[in-house]
């Protein structure tokens, strides 16, 4: 099994707004080639509603691309449900390292 490291805020800004510090994850698993934003999005709504996280049903109607921008979104999932999406978490989260 491969294993692969998640960065959030998934999408980096290029804009004149200041870049934020990235949260990074080692996982045993591999993402899919194309719609990994949607695929990351739908485990953290899952893992909102599973761990009953404040307003996680106004939260999880927004845009995937806000979802994984947000740290302490992706950061609240449960590692039962990246486990149950495939995704065996290989460390904590951590302030990711200059790409």
């Amino acid at each position: 099994m491969s294993s692969v490291t998640i960065r959030i805020p998934m999408i980096t800004s290029t804009g004149p707004s200041q870049p934020r510090e990235q949260m990074s994850r080692e996982f045993q698993g591999s993402l899919p080639s194309h719609d990994v934003i949607a695929l990351v999005a739908s485990i953290v709504r899952e893992g909102l509603e599973s761990a009953q996280y404040p307003d996680y049903q106004g939260l999880n109607a927004l845009a995937d691309e806000y979802l994984v921008q947000e740290v302490a979104l992706v950061t609240a999932v449960p590692n039962a449900v990246w486990i149950r999406n495939g995704f065996t978490p290989l460390s904590d989260w951590q302030p990711a390292s200059p790409q």
